[in-house]
């Protein structure tokens, strides 16, 4: 059976080479003979999820500017993407995607945007001069690193947090809980892209959906992951 990975506003969700993202999927599954497709969907179409099957969805990160603009048309599929993270659809929101699932995002003239508002917490934008960090947080156990490069943070509740970090900031300066994970569900801040540089995780998310995957990451991906966490964590 085809593996459909669907990337959402791909013009626009690629700041740090996150359509990277789905290439290192398709990689894997196509190494275990899996026959794989990659859907990409532009901004003013549809969502193939919405009717159609897809077996991981992702949303990159984007500027700010196309941000509202990208809110405006995911609010019209609001119950779509709402019950596809009740019912379990894998999904994996990277960079400042992560704030299109809270309350609002506040820019720093004090104007809100409203957003899917799926999650208690906020954004705010914060000055022109971006904030970079490379990180690393534990799920579950599995050590995840990426980097942050960011305009916002996110503020408020947060009962679903992804990550607890070890290396780095959370969500904002003043914690450790980075993310979101709700069933399977995963929106962080961190981008890389995350998934070539955690192998071990991008196995996970196929098993989430194909349980009897089985196909060993290339040992230089292994090794690139093990010298990453050693540099960072010492």
């Amino acid at each position: 059976m085809k593996t459909v990975i669907e990337i959402l506003y791909p013009e626009f969700n690629n700041l740090f080479g996150d359509r990277g993202n789905a290439e290192y999927l398709k990689a894997r599954l196509e190494k275990a003979g899996l026959e794989t497709e990659i859907i990409e969907t532009d901004l003013f179409s549809e969502p193939h999820f919405v009717s159609g099957k897809t077996d991981i969805l992702l949303i990159g990160p984007c500027t700010e500017k196309s941000q509202i603009t990208e809110l405006e048309e995911l609010k019209k599929y609001s119950d779509a993407i709402k019950n596809r993270i009740e019912n379990g659809g894998v999904t994996l929101a990277t960079g400042n995607a992560f704030e299109l699932f809270g309350e609002y995002i506040e820019n720093p003239n004090g104007e809100k945007t409203e957003c899917l508002g799926f999650f208690p917490y906020y954004s705010k934008q914060f000055s022109r001069l971006r904030f970079n960090d490379n990180a690393v947080g534990d799920f579950d156990g599995m050590k995840i690193t990426g980097f942050k490069n960011l305009l916002s943070f996110s503020y408020g509740e947060n009962p679903f947090p992804f990550l607890k970090m070890e290396k780095g900031i959370g969500m904002n300066k003043e914690t450790k809980n980075e993310g979101v994970h709700k069933n399977n569900f995963f929106a962080t801040y961190h981008t890389g892209p995350i998934l070539p540089l955690n192998p071990d995780f991008t196995d996970y998310l196929i098993k989430l959906c194909i349980s009897d995957f089985n196909s060993e990451p290339l040992s230089f991906e292994k090794t690139a992951y093990d010298m990453r966490i050693k540099e960072l964590l010492g």
